[in-house]
């Protein structure tokens, strides 16, 4: 005796809402990149080392405000210059490149080591536009962790001048071109070498490993290469990429932090603009190269 199918009515419809096409998804891994490099919507230990590095990021704006304010209560006019939006770059982008080491790995790896790419790519959805949206996302992230607390130092040191808000406002709105132009070329430079190697390592802790000291090695390496007594030996100094948006920094605020090697190799400070502008290109191609291979 033969035994008979069974269909079951599973109250099967079709889709009939909007189709949001690849802006769509693309907005969809932005926001999934946020997820996963905040942790949110994730157990409470994935919150701790990204939330952590925001609040001490967040905490240094505010003891440069409270030094401000300790000198023009205690000293007033007579107060000395004190580190202000320069110079706070220094202290954030240590930060700045851990927060980097952890987010740009937690964004690129985990969906090529769990074999999901295909599933992306089986939408709308083309190699470059998932790139884009990857590194989009670490833009957000990257710049917010510059720009939220140098915003909030401006309010700060705004509020405690004794010139008064709006005149201390008024006095500095060169600041609001000058801190994006440099928490841009902080991006630009460290993302490029944390992206590369994000996309060739397949292991989050290597990769972030492999930046960290990556930016280190090279600055070594450029110093040892420059002091060579042989011809060329100078344009070394293009190696050591973890100082090239401290240049701009300097450059760009018109101040003198340290002599960096690019000017004792006897370059000027734009150099490192152009300089900056070759890792990001050289990083793209090798990225691009590498994710076109993949299935």
């Amino acid at each position: 005796m033969s035994e008979r199918a069974v269909i079951v009515d599973r109250g099967y419809r079709s889709y009939d809402e909007e189709r949001l096409g690849r802006r769509g998804a693309m907005r969809a891994i932005v926001k999934e990149g946020f997820r996963r490099v905040l942790g949110l919507r994730r157990k409470a230990r994935r919150k701790v080392f990204p939330w952590s590095l925001i609040a001490i990021s967040v905490a240094i704006a505010f003891i440069f405000v409270g030094l401000h304010w300790v000198a023009g209560v205690a000293l007033g006019p007579s107060a000395p210059d004190l580190p202000n939006y320069g110079e706070y770059f220094d202290l954030n982008s240590g930060i700045a490149i851990l927060f980097i080491a952890f987010a740009t790995p937690a964004l690129l790896v985990p969906d090529r080591v769990e074999g999901v790419l295909n599933i992306y790519l089986s939408r709308p959805l083309r190699m470059v536009d998932y790139l884009t949206a990857k590194i989009g996302a670490l833009a957000i992230l990257v710049l917010s962790f510059y720009l939220v607390p140098e915003i909030l130092m401006h309010l700060g040191l705004s509020a405690v001048s004794s010139e008064g808000f709006l005149s201390y406002m008024g006095e500095n709105l060169d600041i609001l071109w000058k801190v994006p132009v440099v928490a841009l070329a902080y991006f630009a430079a460290h993302a490029s070498i944390a992206v590369t190697a994000a996309a060739l390592i397949p292991r989050e802790g290597f990769a972030a490993g492999a930046f960290f000291g990556g930016l280190f090695i090279l600055n070594g390496i450029s110093e040892l290469l420059t002091q060579l007594d042989m011809p060329g030996s100078k344009f070394a100094a293009f190696f050591a990429v973890e100082e090239f948006p401290r240049v701009i920094r300097d450059w760009v605020f018109d101040i003198e932090t340290v002599d960096y090697l690019i000017e004792r190799s006897g370059f000027d400070q734009w150099t490192a603009v152009p300089a900056t502008f070759g890792v990001v290109i050289l990083a793209t191609l090798i990225v691009w190269a590498r994710y076109r291979r993949l299935p």
